[in-house]
């Protein structure tokens, strides 16, 4: 049975669209810089999905009145180093959802901590961010603790494997993820090439490498999270 898949986030590019439809993509999240671009895109493509908007097309009170006006779902991305406390305060405010790239990285999951002196679940709490629909963009280097605190919230987790890999990042703990309650989901990342096949054979391996127990995870318990399915 031919395979439908869920994007659950895409960098578009040019051509992104249409590149996830070739890939057998049923819904796509998307992030975009010219959003009101993109929700005609996939509106003319009949796709489904969620259009990620930037800090500051949400902080435009013009701007997001047209995109809210499209009735297409959105969500903003918060990048936490990038903004100053005062703006993530107000993106806050507006109660949309949010993707939140955090623990991708050693480096700035460090800087997080270090310039609000907790842990960034611990961070994204108090800013209220877990309150409402949010996903976490990487969750690799999340440690229990703040494994324990995303899952008490139901938040997601997008993982990239190949993407994440080509930046040097660890491998992605599935289980330990899932065990806390949250929900895995895959992802593209900045790839241009859509190909699920091959994100789902390399999650697939390096879990394999990862928890060295053949019988950790299943083949198909990493299909359901590119299609939603669960297994």
């Amino acid at each position: 049975m031919q395979q439908k898949y869920i994007n659950a986030f895409c960098n578009i590019q040019s051509h992104a669209v249409e590149k996830n439809i070739d890939g057998k993509v049923k819904f796509l999240q998307a992030f975009s810089l010219d959003p009101l671009q993109t929700i005609s895109q996939l509106r003319k493509a009949n796709m489904s999905g969620r259009v990620v908007i930037d800090a500051a097309s949400a902080l435009n009170q013009n701007l997001l009145k047209q995109i809210l006006n499209q009735n297409f779902p959105i969500a903003v991305y918060v990048d936490i180093l990038k903004l100053e406390e005062s703006d993530l305060e107000k993106i806050s405010f507006l109660n949309l959802p949010v993707v939140i790239p955090l623990f991708e990285d050693l480096i700035r999951t460090g800087q997080i901590s270090s310039k609000y002196d907790c842990s960034p679940a611990k961070f994204i709490e108090d800013m209220g961010f877990l309150d409402r629909d949010c996903t976490i963009l990487g969750g690799v280097y999340a440690d229990k603790d703040d494994l324990q605190i995303l899952g008490d919230y139901g938040a997601k987790i997008v993982v990239c494997p190949i993407s994440l890999a080509k930046s040097g990042s660890t491998f992605a703990n599935i289980p330990l993820m899932q065990k806390y309650g949250i929900k895995v989901m895959l992802g593209s990342g900045s790839e241009e090439k859509i190909d699920f096949e091959k994100q789902i054979e390399f999650l697939y391996l390096t879990q394999l490498a990862l928890l060295q127990n053949p019988k950790a995870v299943s083949k198909n318990q990493i299909i359901s999270l590119a299609t939603g399915e669960e297994k």
